[in-house]
């Protein structure tokens, strides 16, 4: 079973997202982000155990909109296919996945995108602050980009300039692997400390 519930606002991504946990009760749910899994890894969640009650739901939150190129038509069927419900949470997909994913049998809740083109390139200009020399410019990016979307969305497309940095500079003592390890450290320490995710992640970039 696969669900893709698409929106630019928080409140229509909750209702749909709602009525799924309804339709199916009583299993686990399991969250993720990219931090914690690749698209590719979704295929450990295809059998759940004999002694798992309820339908279990796989829900990626912001992982599927910069690495479409990953959800392949035989991984979506494999998805469908399974006993377990994976639900994507995205911000915006482009038509092609979702036309594709349609005629593959796939559950897609899609709203109208309230935000011009502009507002979602913010999304993707925000990895532009990870190169950004002044301190200033880089908070003053980051809090424009707070202000608009999920951190964990943010939190996406830095994780992935950050690598693609990393590798390019072939050091697994440079500026960019030694990045990448603070925010994972920040990362996990927010979730277990109960700290504000993007106050935590605004340190690491601001002592960059």
């Amino acid at each position: 079973m696969l669900t893709i519930v698409v929106a630019d606002t928080k409140p229509f991504r909750s209702s749909r997202i709602g009525d799924v946990m309804k339709q199916h009760s009583g299993g686990e749910v399991i969250i993720i982000d990219d931090t914690l899994a690749t698209i590719a890894d979704l295929e450990q969640y295809l059998y759940p155990s004999l002694f798992t009650f309820g339908t279990p739901i796989v829900h990626m939150r912001f992982m599927l909109e910069a690495r479409e190129k990953d959800l392949t038509p035989t991984l979506v069927k494999k998805l469908l296919a399974s006993p377990t419900m994976f639900l994507f949470e995205e911000l915006s997909l482009s038509k092609s996945l979702l036309t594709s994913m349609k005629k593959l049998g796939a559950d897609i809740h899609e709203q109208a995108s309230t935000s011009n083109a502009s507002a979602k390139s913010n999304l993707f200009g925000v990895t532009s602050l990870i190169t950004m020399r002044n301190k200033k410019d880089r908070w003053l990016a980051y809090q424009q980009a707070i202000s608009h979307y999920p951190i964990e969305a943010i939190l996406g497309m830095l994780y992935w300039k950050i690598r693609d940095m990393a590798i390019k500079e072939k050091d697994s003592q440079g500026t960019y692997h030694t990045l990448y390890t603070a925010m994972l450290v920040a990362h996990a320490q927010a979730w277990q400390q109960g700290t504000p995710l993007a106050l935590a992640i605004e340190k690491v970039l601001l002592t960059h």
